[in-house]
């Protein structure tokens, strides 16, 4: 399962990272979700969500000694994963790495996006 984006869609209300950090975490907070609305403000203007795109070579976690199944189903992780995504898409605050564990196989994220720039 992946989670496939229309970045012309997306309005940029960040409802997809408020809906990830309360189902996790149990607040909203967006700096503590695994998915983030980045905006190009100087060339297209276009709103992108960016999360973990569950690459089948994860260079993430290469060579660690790791079951890559489990790993993949895991929200929070360390923060030196996300120094080795090649995609910059797992996201950091303070020490914490929150990785998309495409919510163990139900997104809310796509739940809750009306511009429907997101979906599995």
């Amino acid at each position: 399962m992946k989670i496939k984006v229309n970045k012309k869609k997306c309005s940029g209300c960040h409802l997809c990272e408020m809906v990830c950090s309360l189902s996790h975490v149990g607040a909203i907070n967006i700096e503590k979700s695994a998915i983030r609305i980045r905006k190009d403000d100087l060339g297209t203007s276009l709103n992108t969500p960016t999360f973990c795109l569950q690459c089948k070579d994860m260079k993430c976690i290469e060579g660690e000694n790791v079951q890559e199944g489990l790993e993949k189903k895991k929200f929070i992780w360390d923060k030196e994963r996300a120094e080795r995504c090649p995609f910059d898409a797992v996201m950091v605050f303070h020490d914490e790495a929150y990785h998309c564990d495409l919510c163990g196989g139900n997104p809310q994220c796509t739940k809750v996006c009306t511009p429907k720039a997101l979906r599995v």
